[in-house]
């Protein structure tokens, strides 16, 4: 699994880019990398493309827990808006697991999910 971590953009303050199969490795490394990184802040907009992930071996719910929770877990403010964008359709059908979860939403495509973020972007 590969990625790439890009600061800046608009809207998203960080743009993370997945390619490959999955792995839990993987996706430890992305939340590392972006934690490690004297960039990230906690409350920045976040837009994952996993569009060129093939996740087929984990659950919606596994990649939704394994990246996000971790963010939320390693401070207190976590990430403020999180856009997701996969071509598994059931990315879509993952739900929040804790009260506590950053908002995050799904989306098919990238211009999507950052007119979501553009929207819900905090003022």
């Amino acid at each position: 699994m590969k990625h790439s971590i890009r600061f800046g953009g608009d809207p998203e303050d960080v743009s993370i880019v997945t390619s490959g199969a999955v792995s839990l490795d993987g996706l430890d490394a992305v939340v590392n990398g972006l934690l490690a990184d004297v960039r990230y802040r906690p409350g920045m907009t976040l837009l994952f493309d996993h569009s060129r992930l093939d996740w087929s071996r984990l659950y919606a719910e596994d990649l939704v827990r394994r990246l996000h929770i971790a963010l939320k877990d390693a401070d207190l403010i976590g990430p403020s808006r999180i856009a997701v964008v996969a071509s598994d359709p059931r990315m879509a059908e993952a739900h929040t697991l804790r009260h506590d979860e950053p908002t995050w939403a799904a989306f098919s495509n990238v211009g999507d999910g950052r007119a979501w973020l553009n929207v819900r972007a905090p003022a």
